[in-house]
């Protein structure tokens, strides 16, 4: 179904009537008598086509959005000055995991740009989704992020995701996206101070097991104010891909972090946390660490005053010893890339190596933060090797230096 803008039109409404597995097209076609205006051109160059909504829109089974302007115009999606809902875009519910829908929905080259208004309390996140059992793919957008979270996955039931192929739970994947944070006014936000958005990204599955190659945040880019660019809670042996992504936000708090990742207490097995490729810029903590996990770091280059904060010093951090095939891929990919564009290897003496660049004047290691490691983070500088909280001195860990790097990198990456 194409789709012409109308400001007289409420997008939800429309959208209630239109059944299952339809693709709704946004063109940049307006009805008679309405036309775009110019003074609203936005940071693209690209002048704005206007879809409002005054409700919250509830994507059903197979349902897309799609956006399909022409050239030199963008299709945008916004709420109404008098909007009293938390959420822009709905999927899912919060009760079960609705197991006749297994379709999934798209969303893509849409600009979502909350309205804000100091007579009500700004959007919670402008995509929500809770409990389902469909893929939701979110790729090419721009999100203007509103006081939480620009996009959330939250789905609180139980499921084990091993226990049939055809029940896997929500699935996300979330690429190529572009997330942009503000300060928020306090009159807006019912605070005293600015406020910024809590996440770019929330992904909460605290309860869904083994679920496997369902999740990926995919060459995203992070920007402005937030908190923390992702923030992602796995339960026992789920996995997620993080490739690709370039984060630079303005995070004041070491207790959040350019990326949070969050396991159980006592996992069955540690979650997995894949993380290859991303450049992390924060103001002040790269990468935080609660709970139990694992993790892969490949070819990754954080940046921050800190690299890691890792408060909970009774749960480990494991690094597996094997690098996953896709990882190895991400990073043979950006060796190559760089080699083509005579950019110089900043990578190290591995294509898997990471790296570190403290700011502000902090004296940090690659390695400061890490408080409980098992396994071995692999640095152009160094090596973090295991530490337990009775070792751990000033949240610093042993590190192998000179050629010692290059052993320990030859007998972990059988080069």
């Amino acid at each position: 179904m194409v789709l012409s803008a109308d400001p007289a039109q409420d997008l939800s409404e429309l959208i209630t009537h239109i059944p299952e597995n339809t693709v709704l097209l946004f063109s940049s076609d307006t009805h008679p008598g309405v036309m775009p205006s110019p003074s609203a051109t936005s940071i693209t160059g690209k002048i704005p086509v206007e879809y409002f909504t005054d409700h919250e829109i509830i994507l059903k089974n197979g349902q897309d959005m799609i956006g399909a302007a022409d050239d030199g115009f963008e299709i945008v999606i916004r709420d109404r000055p008098e909007f009293k809902h938390r959420h822009l875009i709905r999927v899912g519910t919060a009760k079960n995991f609705q197991y006749g829908e297994t379709k999934g929905s798209h969303i893509k080259h849409i600009t979502f740009r909350p309205t804000g208004n100091d007579k009500r309390d700004p959007l919670d996140a402008i995509v929500f989704a809770e409990c389902s059992n469909r893929k939701l793919i979110i790729e090419n957008n721009r999100f203007h992020s509103p006081f939480r979270a620009a996009t959330a996955l939250d789905c609180r039931q139980s499921l084990d995701a091993s226990a049939a192929d055809w029940l896997q739970g929500p699935a996300l994947r979330f690429a190529n996206n572009r997330i942009i944070g503000k300060e928020s006014n306090p009159v807006i936000a019912k605070r005293s101070t600015h406020v910024i958005p809590n996440q770019g990204l929330w992904i909460n599955l605290p309860a869904i097991t083994s679920q496997s190659g369902q999740l990926s945040v995919i060459g995203n880019t992070f920007e402005g104010y937030m908190a923390k660019a992702g923030e992602f809670r796995l339960a026992s042996g789920t996995h997620i891909k993080v490739f690709k992504n370039k984060i630079d936000i303005a995070n004041a708090s070491s207790s959040d972090g350019g990326l949070v990742l969050e396991g159980p207490a006592k996992p069955v097995t540690s979650p997995a946390f894949f993380l290859a490729g991303n450049q992390i810029r924060a103001t002040q903590t790269a990468i935080t660490v609660r709970g139990q996990l694992g993790l892969t770091l490949a070819c990754n280059h954080l940046q921050a005053v800190i690299p890691w904060w890792q408060p909970q010093k009774q749960f480990s951090l494991q690094v597996p010893l094997k690098t996953p095939g896709e990882v190895t891929n991400v990073c043979d990919d950006i060796v190559s890339s760089t080699v083509a564009s005579s950019t110089p290897n900043t990578l190290g003496s591995s294509r898997l190596t990471n790296t570190w660049t403290a700011i502000k004047n902090s004296v940090a290691t690659a390695c400061s933060g890490l408080s409980h490691l098992e396994g071995q983070l692999l640095f152009d500088t160094e090596v973090c090797q295991p530490v337990t909280p009775s070792t751990s001195a000033a949240g610093t860990t042993a590190v192998t230096m000179g050629l010692g790097v290059m052993a320990t990198l030859a007998m972990l990456l059988n080069l």
